[in-house]
């Protein structure tokens, strides 16, 4: 008996020790197998205090290779965006279905983009190339389009182009975050393009739109309300003069009289991470000060994006244009375009220079930092204060410095001008 127990013991261990060696075996030629080229795309994988550098087209072409998905037939992996369950599409496809699905971390910009459902099929082509189709949404109002990647040594691209779809089914892919969807009334048809490079995560989106209109958000009422600000801040339609109007288009929106409330191409700028350029327009920017707040995240953008289409078609450029300057907050609590010249030019919005408006037009994108930052140093943003000079239509005509010699001589009866005139002054002088 004693003998038998230490056969079996003996066998147990021996059954154990192989065990462990093959596991370290394949570990090690997995380690191996998974080890980057010189100049090949690797991440760092961690676990625990161990940490290896992996080569990523290696990991792709092994979790899309046919046996693999095989494996995942009919099962439900956790994975970052949210559950997805593998199917069979025929053969040497498959079927993936997230739901609900938050895309992030792959070159969307800002916070997740939360999807009811996330389908999508995948094959491969005779080039290892992987390509499908998607459907965002729900079925029965579903975005769908086609997709393609292509894999190399350095990196992977991914392409999509969505079908043409109606406007308002793209909206309601986020209508849990939009109170305003029932009530809004949304045509027009749209597609898109798309192109996201990893290791970079870098995103393109290029969306087109085509008779896009909004109605039933009630910014008719806005056509003769009085703007919540100060009365010494609010000033009567026609009442700004003509150079800050100018100003701040050039500025903050310089196709103002050519769209219809948004700017496709500053939109698709924005999501292509080009931080120099914005995407919201002066109605995007009205949106936000009279209904979305300021809260950050997609979400927002949508709303706001809703709100300028309708706002542009009920209100028209000059009323807009009015609104937003009577609104906007210039730093330190001031709200609208009279207090900013009172307080800080001393000055009526209708008698300010070009150089004077230009330089509170160039407070608009940071007022606070921009203020913060000469009440500090006693200088001003003088490169941005000559760009929107630059961009003024038509181009204001600046007092040219008198020649050596010249000089008329100084006006002693004159009050001293205020440090932040002679800052502009000297800004613009050298």
């Amino acid at each position: 008996m004693k003998s038998w127990r230490v056969r079996w013991a003996l066998w147990i261990v021996g059954v154990s020790l192989g065990l462990v060696l093959a596991l370290g075996v394949g570990a090690w030629a997995m380690l191996r197998l998974l080890r980057p080229a010189d100049g090949e795309w690797a991440e760092t994988l961690h676990v625990g205090p161990w940490q290896r550098a992996i080569s990523m087209p290696t990991v792709i072409r092994l979790a899309t290779h046919p046996m693999m998905l095989r494996v995942l037939e009919g099962r439900t992996l956790r994975t970052p965006f949210g559950r997805v369950a593998f199917a069979p599409d025929g053969p040497d496809a498959w079927r993936a279905i997230c739901a609900p699905c938050a895309l992030r971390g792959i070159g969307l910009p800002g916070d997740a983009v939360r999807l009811t459902r996330l389908e999508f099929t995948l094959a491969r082509d005779a080039d290892m190339n992987l390509h499908g189709d998607f459907a965002l949404g729900e079925p029965g109002h579903a975005v769908r389009g086609r997709w393609r990647a292509v894999l190399t040594q350095q990196q992977l691209e991914v392409t999509a182009q969505g079908d043409v779809t109606p406007i308002a089914d793209a909206f309601a892919l986020f209508a849990s975050a939009i109170p305003e969807l029932p009530r809004a009334q949304v045509d027009g048809l749209m597609r898109f393009d798309l192109r996201l490079r990893l290791p970079e995560r870098t995103l393109q989106f290029r969306p087109r739109l085509d008779g896009f209109r909004v109605a039933g958000l009630g910014t008719e009422t806005l056509l003769n309300a009085a703007p919540n600000c100060d009365t010494d801040a609010a000033v009567p339609a026609g009442g700004f003069g003509t150079w800050l109007p100018r100003a701040v288009i050039a500025a903050e929106d310089q196709r103002f009289h050519e769209h219809t409330g948004y700017d496709l191409d500053e939109i698709a700028h924005a999501l292509s991470f080009e931080p120099q350029r914005g995407a919201s327009t002066l109605s995007q920017q009205l949106a936000r000060l009279v209904y979305t707040g300021g809260a950050r995240g997609h979400a927002r953008k949508l709303r706001e994006l809703l709100y300028a289409v309708e706002l542009d078609r009920t209100l028209g450029k000059a009323r807009v244009l009015h609104l937003y300057l009577s609104l906007v907050p210039w730093g330190n609590g001031r709200c609208g375009a009279q207090a900013a010249a009172a307080q800080l030019l001393h000055k009526r919005v209708d008698k300010l220079t070009p150089a004077e408006a230009a330089w509170l037009a160039s407070l608009l994108h940071n007022p606070d930092l921009e203020l913060a930052r000469f009440e500090a140093r006693g200088e001003i943003n003088a490169a941005r204060v000559r760009w929107v000079l630059s961009q003024m239509r038509p181009l204001p005509r600046m007092p040219k410095p008198p020649a050596r010699g010249d000089a008329a001589p100084p006006d002693t009866t004159a009050a001293p001008a205020a440090p932040l005139q002679k800052a502009l002054a000297l800004a613009l002088a050298r």
